[in-house]
């Protein structure tokens, strides 16, 4: 499958996606205002085949694998972190964040954290490319 010829936010936009005003650059419906996302939009606009990695792969090994940028990527998008992780944990049926991370290992609060941002990033990741395939 090839979309050279598009951006993803004309993808998204021809799919009808609800990510497609963020895209645009309209984040005036709150539900959708989310910055972990926007990062997201932002680094595929240009290369949205590229999205199909996330089939075999995490946003730790496509995009972000030191343990610091994680961090950083963390604090700096916080609730849209928390709001993708929240939407994966409903998705896979968890009902508290323990349980959402069983078999990660956990030894300390920073373990959470780039966990939490590597499975909310790679669902967002996996939503989008979605999103896209089927107007491809």
């Amino acid at each position: 499958m090839t979309t050279t010829t598009k951006t993803l936010t004309q993808l998204l936009e021809a799919a009808g996606s609800c990510w497609a005003p963020l895209a645009a650059g309209d984040n005036s419906w709150s539900d959708h205002d989310n910055s972990a996302v926007q990062w997201l939009l932002d680094r595929y606009d240009d290369c949205p085949d590229d999205l199909c990695n996330y089939e075999q792969s995490d946003f730790v090994n496509l995009d972000m694998p030191y343990t610091y940028d994680l961090l950083k990527f963390y604090q700096q998008h916080e609730d849209g972190v928390k709001g993708l992780f929240d939407e994966w944990m409903g998705a896979i049926g968890a009902t508290s964040t323990l349980e959402a991370l069983e078999g990660q290992t956990i030894e300390d609060p920073e373990d959470m954290m780039t966990a939490m941002v590597n499975l909310a990033m790679t669902y967002a990741a996996g939503m989008i490319w979605d999103d896209i395939r089927r107007e491809v």
